[in-house]
């Protein structure tokens, strides 16, 4: 990692709130942090995500900045441990959604399950149809059809990046509802012990 020159210098002026030296760092750590998150993640979105929260928390922390020694070292550090909490996050969400989306026929749990699976289904399906219309569109060709980005930005007449963008929002959305969902069930499960 290249060190920027009069880092230290640097750091001390974003520590008092310097926004063109905050940029200086921005711009100097940026591209190389996305990179390295990429290889991580294999996910370009994700990956500006987990960059852009980096360097937020930076920010939002700047009077510590006296304290770091490496600064490189220290956002390589961030970004990585934020890159495997994001992979393992999206796993265990998978699963959940994966045993949630199961058929009814291949559900065979007890009354209860059956009853919080259709509960979620009903739930997700509310979410679904109060997403704007062009994201549920895309949402649903995407899901429900199968269609590649490319398909259905050739289908609507729209370009790759913004069915991306709706895809992306969307599925931020119904992330929330399931979440929401999801701890609200865990908070009554708990709470009945």
């Amino acid at each position: 990692m290249k060190i920027l020159q009069n880092e230290s210098e640097i750091l001390r002026l974003v520590s008092e709130g310097n926004e063109l030296a905050f940029r200086e760092i921005f711009n100097h750590y940026s591209s190389r942090l996305y990179n390295y998150t990429f290889r991580i993640t294999d996910d370009e979105e994700l990956s500006e995500e987990i960059v852009m929260d980096a360097f937020l928390k930076v920010w939002c922390n700047r009077q510590g900045l006296g304290e770091i020694v490496h600064f490189g070292s220290y956002l390589y550090t961030l970004v990585r441990n934020r890159a495997f909490n994001a992979i393992k996050r999206r796993a265990l969400e998978a699963v959940i959604i994966g045993k949630l989306s199961l058929n009814n026929s291949e559900y065979q749990d007890t009354t209860e399950e059956t009853v919080i699976y259709k509960e979620y289904q009903h739930i997700l399906g509310q979410a679904v149809n109060q997403l704007p219309p062009q994201q549920r569109i895309v949402f649903s060709m995407s899901r429900d059809e199968g269609m590649k980005y490319e398909e259905i930005a050739n289908h609507l007449n729209l370009s790759k990046n913004t069915v991306k963008a709706h895809l992306k929002k969307a599925l931020s959305t119904l992330r929330l509802v399931v979440s929401n969902y999801l701890v609200l069930n865990i908070y009554i499960l708990f709470s009945n012990i």
